[in-house]
């Protein structure tokens, strides 16, 4: 089995395990509680997963400390303990769920359901239908739970969502589900926030996301027939959307657009990689903090641009933008902004509304840019090859120039 697993630079491995143990009961499977809750998160950001292991990676670690046959002295044999259980549990059975949820949108019927990898995502499935009615019937014996918790009740404001997967158990259902409709989110809010400008009267009211299509306050877990999966349900403690409502003037030419960018990402080769980053945009706009929505949508155009150097990141973003001198002010603005941010304490909550929309800007026009362009790359480090590029159009010529004779010297007999 391919390594999935590996030590993250930076980190004193050896270290990290003999901080767990030292904490180790005799049984070896059993920690001292305080001590374990405290060094397992650093165990956690020690270790890197791949895509495919990241959904269960915090399960093969628990397993793997909890082993009385590891002695937590030899940092290898570790990953390869973490890599057996990923083995272990990707032969386990799977079963079918499904997720609950809502979407802040009140309009008609934008999809009827969509498909992501193996999951199908419903809109709005009819209330008459078995499913939502026995799945409403089974989530009364939760109102008790959600009264005490102060979650909203749902009105028209709220879009019924449901999500049917395959997964281990609930809580990985729901983990899994949770993704299937971040994304979907983020690929709706992408279409939407693109045609957004700033609003010169912002600071006059309230702090809001930036997003239109945001979750609901409350999420469960089903069988098929409806029933709950689990008693457990998810909610957003500090809900709130105040936003109006999104409305469209052609829903069904809306309606062709949303299905029509679904299918380019589908069948995009950097489908996975862009799917990251519609997931990271979604997320960081779902915030009313203003600072924490900026700092989100700067690790965006981090992955996008593949480099954390803000010189490099704005040299490849602006060569996006068809006006580059603009792009590079408005970039350099928005990573000053944000460096003022995480440095100096400085809120950019007084101008929040336009810093946002601006920082929405770059990191959707580069998300679009992937969704059409990235066929023609065999890689994403010759997309970032791309982006390094020359703009003056004498020296790109030069240097097509050298290319061509390159390939001519190289092949000469």
């Amino acid at each position: 089995m391919p390594k999935e697993f590996d030590w993250e630079r930076g980190f004193d491995r050896n270290q990290v395990l003999g901080q767990l143990k030292g904490i180790r009961k005799s049984d070896g499977r059993s920690f001292d509680s305080a001590g374990y809750a405290f060094w397992l998160p650093v165990l956690h950001s020690a270790i890197r997963a791949t895509r495919l292991a990241e959904p269960v990676k915090a399960k093969c670690i628990a397993a793997s400390v909890s082993d009385p046959s590891l002695s937590l002295t030899d940092p290898d044999a570790f990953l390869n303990r973490c890599n057996q259980e990923l083995e272990r549990l990707s032969r386990l059975p799977k079963s079918k769920f499904v997720l609950y949820t809502t979407v802040t949108y009140s309009g008609p019927r934008l999809i009827d359901w969509i498909g992501d990898y193996s999951a199908r995502i419903y809109w709005h499935p009819s209330s008459r239908g078995s499913f939502l009615r026995k799945a409403r019937k089974a989530q009364e014996a939760q109102k008790f739970h959600r009264r005490a918790n102060n979650i909203p009740r749902e009105d028209a404001t709220l879009c019924p969502i449901v999500v049917h997967v395959s997964a281990h158990d609930p809580l990985d259902a729901f983990e899994t589900a949770n993704d299937y409709v971040d994304r979907f989110r983020g690929m709706l809010n992408l279409l939407v926030n693109s045609g957004q400008s700033v609003n010169p009267f912002a600071r006059m009211t309230a702090p809001h996301a930036v997003n239109k299509f945001r979750r609901g306050p409350f999420h469960s877990i089903h069988h098929p027939d409806g029933s709950l999966a689990t008693e457990t349900f998810w909610y957003e403690p500090r809900w709130a959307h105040n936003a109006p409502s999104v409305t469209f003037n052609d829903p069904p030419d809306y309606r062709r657009s949303v299905q029509r960018w679904w299918r380019t990402l589908q069948r995009n080769p950097m489908r996975d990689f862009i799917s990251d980053a519609l997931l990271g945009y979604c997320r960081a706009l779902d915030l009313h903090e203003a600072n924490t929505a900026l700092l989100g949508i700067w690790q965006v155009l981090e992955k996008l641009m593949g480099t954390d150097r803000y010189d490099l990141l704005i040299d490849r973003l602006v060569r996006i933008f068809r006006d580059h001198a603009d792009a590079r002010l408005i970039a350099g603005h928005i990573r000053l902004r944000r460096n003022q941010t995480v440095h100096s304490a400085h809120s950019i909550s007084r101008e929040a509304d336009a810093i946002l929309v601006q920082a929405e800007m770059l990191a959707g026009q580069a998300i679009f840019f992937y969704l059409r362009n990235a066929g023609r790359f065999q890689s994403l480090g010759e997309l970032h090859d791309f982006l390094d590029l020359p703009l003056d159009q004498e020296k790109l010529k030069r240097r097509q120039k050298l290319s061509e004779f390159f390939i001519q010297y190289q092949n000469r007999k």
